[in-house]
């Protein structure tokens, strides 16, 4: 039987793929701004017709909700970061690219969360980045 959060995970990479490829279409003829807002207005529709199906309130940690909203900032310029990429090079090498972002995590979590990689996690994620250098070049 296969794990449900690997099944979830492969749902995230099939979504997030079409994501990409919806917004390299998107910026076609939208600015990057207007591509991304209209991205999330779709996204706040979504995840607020969830929140509310699921009847689920708001609770949390100050701290908590703090940093809820701050990945929501990162996420956002991020998101906008991308699109203007899509609207100035290949849609290949710019999702690459940005696909690394796992990488960002994986440092944050070893120097400040007391995470640890075994040796086989460090050659994975070198091996990413190297898979990506081939890729964009």
């Amino acid at each position: 039987m296969v794990d449900v959060s690997i099944v979830l995970a492969l749902g995230a990479l099939v979504l997030f793929g079409g994501w990409a490829v919806a917004a390299g279409v998107a910026t076609r003829s939208l600015t990057p701004v207007n591509a991304v807002f209209l991205s999330y207005v779709a996204s706040i529709a979504v995840a607020g017709g969830y929140v509310f199906a699921a009847r689920r309130p708001i609770v949390g940690a100050r701290t908590d909700v703090a940093f809820a909203l701050l990945s929501g900032v990162f996420l956002a310029a991020g998101t906008i970061s991308f699109y203007a990429g899509l609207t100035r090079g290949n849609i290949a090498i710019v999702s690459a690219i940005a696909a690394l972002y796992f990488v960002v995590p994986a440092i944050v979590g070893v120097l400040y969360f007391d995470a640890s990689l075994a040796p086989t996690n460090v050659v994975g994620l070198v091996l990413a980045v190297i898979a990506v250098v081939l890729v964009a070049s």
